[in-house]
């Protein structure tokens, strides 16, 4: 989300009727200045993507590198690409705290992707000012990133079996002084006392004011720890559907949004937006999708607010996950609608692409 130029960034491989393949960095505008759409061609396969607090410079991961654009009115020119590990998996980018961050996983083959033999690492880009990259530290399977007001920084592992119970970690960006980028902040494991399944990682976010990390996990729905210590919270918001798996949750940062996402099936509920504050007694918005041409669920990770919290962006995808949809539901108009359930997407602008994509 790039609310200094107000667009909606988004990376992915684009799969061409004659079976080629074309990585494309795409910017859709929301309101501000340029054209509707903004893009660039890249070569596959393209994953991840993360913008300057700026809006200036523009991110998007490569398996040898990470792509690095400047940006300037819905333009965008290429710039020296910025050093990285090998990838095969898919990274992941976040940029907080002044600093570019990045995963990177090279196994033996694609299909090891998920095979916890192997090392993957976090990594940190150099600067302008001189501070350094580098890796901040490893893992020994696929690592989800997100950022938080005041340079917060999550990293949550991917499980490798349901018995597996990885570490999130809550860390915060300091200047670097003591040799040191991550001031860690707290740690959590889902199972209790090394019993029962551990987390099974699918989004986080931030409230905003960095106080509450809300995780959608595939086990217990949506979890809430302390932003700054990752102790476990009381849940009181309404949670999905029976029969809807989590996959995305976003607070707005103007604070006063919550949304949930998930995948049901019919006409169950796939998004669940209410007050942040749960002591707010109304009726949640619940959206169901469920239409061929704009998408059957949320896909993990493909919710966020815009700045002001008056617009909600949506990906969404077909059962199969080969296309994708990009919704802007207008939180006042749908929240003021005096149903609690709506089967169509209200204010909604949708794209198609065919391959995986990323906010």
């Amino acid at each position: 989300m790039d609310d200094a130029s107000r667009r909606v960034w988004i990376a992915g491989d684009r799969v061409h009727p004659d079976g080629s393949r074309r990585g494309e960095v795409t910017g859709v505008l929301y309101g501000g200045v340029g054209p509707a759409v903004a893009s660039a061609d890249t070569a596959a396969p393209l994953s991840g993507v993360a913008v300057d607090p700026t809006g200036s410079k523009v991110y998007a991961g490569q398996p040898d590198h990470i792509a690095n654009y400047s940006h300037e009115n819905g333009s965008l020119s290429p710039l020296d690409p910025i050093p990285a590990p090998a990838d095969d998996c898919g990274r992941e980018l976040v940029h907080t705290g002044g600093r570019l961050f990045f995963t990177s996983r090279a196994p033996a083959s694609p299909e090891g992707c998920d095979d916890p033999v192997g090392i993957g690492s976090v990594g940190v880009a150099a600067t302008a000012d001189g501070a350094g990259a580098g890796e901040v530290m490893y893992s020994y399977t696929r690592v989800h990133l997100e950022g938080g007001p005041g340079g917060l920084l999550v990293t949550a592992p991917e499980r490798w079996s349901p018995t597996d119970d990885p570490d999130l970690g809550i860390y915060r960006v300091t200047d670097g002084a003591d040799g040191n980028v991550l001031e860690f902040l707290g740690e959590r494991r889902f199972a209790e006392g090394g019993t029962g399944p551990g987390m099974d990682f699918r989004d986080a976010d931030f409230s905003a004011d960095g106080s509450v990390l809300a995780v959608a996990d595939g086990v217990r729905g949506t979890v809430l720890l302390g932003g700054q210590d990752a102790r476990f919270l009381d849940n009181a918001y309404a949670p999905l559907p029976e029969g809807v798996a989590p996959t995305a949750v976003a607070f707005s940062p103007d604070g006063k949004w919550f949304a949930q996402g998930g995948a049901g099936s019919g006409d169950a509920a796939d998004l669940t937006v209410a007050s942040a504050d749960p002591a707010v007694e109304r009726q949640p918005l619940r959206i169901a999708f469920d239409d061929e041409d704009a998408g059957r669920r949320v896909v993990p990770r493909g919710m966020e607010f815009s700045g002001d919290g008056e617009q909600l962006f949506v990906v969404t995808s077909d059962q199969e996950g080969t296309k994708f949809w990009l919704h802007t539901i207008q939180t006042r108009e749908a929240l003021a609608t005096p149903s609690s359930f709506v089967e169509a997407t209200p204010g909604t602008r949708s794209t198609t692409a065919r391959s995986t994509g990323s906010m």
